[in-house]
């Protein structure tokens, strides 16, 4: 079953804690990393996701680490089938590059 026949208006889909219209997801877009960016923001919103890194190994960082790990798992997986045949690490590539986007914009805009 293909992932658009999953998502009909009316629908929701589950990212961990977080349920979304299937109908809004069908609004994101269609390249793989602008869809992970509008995931991420609309679980976790942009001052989190500013402030938070994927995974950290010491405590050598002023940000917090994502702390739903179940709904990061959750959008990995989505995006992995949705956009078959990416792998994992592209979906991570994309989640650090996103969150790095947030805190750089961040620390322009000074707040």
């Amino acid at each position: 079953m293909k992932e658009e026949n999953k998502e009909v208006i009316g629908e929701m889909m589950k990212f961990g804690v977080k349920t979304i219209p299937a109908a809004k997801l069908a609004l994101c877009r269609s390249d793989y990393s602008k869809y992970v960016g509008d995931l991420l923001d609309i679980c976790f919103g942009r001052e989190t996701l500013s402030e938070s890194v994927l995974k950290c190994n010491e405590n050598h960082t002023s940000k917090t680490i994502v702390s739903d790990e179940g709904t990061i798992n959750d959008i990995m997986a989505h995006v992995m089938e949705k956009f078959q045949p990416i792998s994992i690490g592209m979906v991570r590539a994309a989640i650090r590059q996103k969150l790095n986007t947030y805190h750089k914009s961040k620390q322009r805009n000074g707040m």
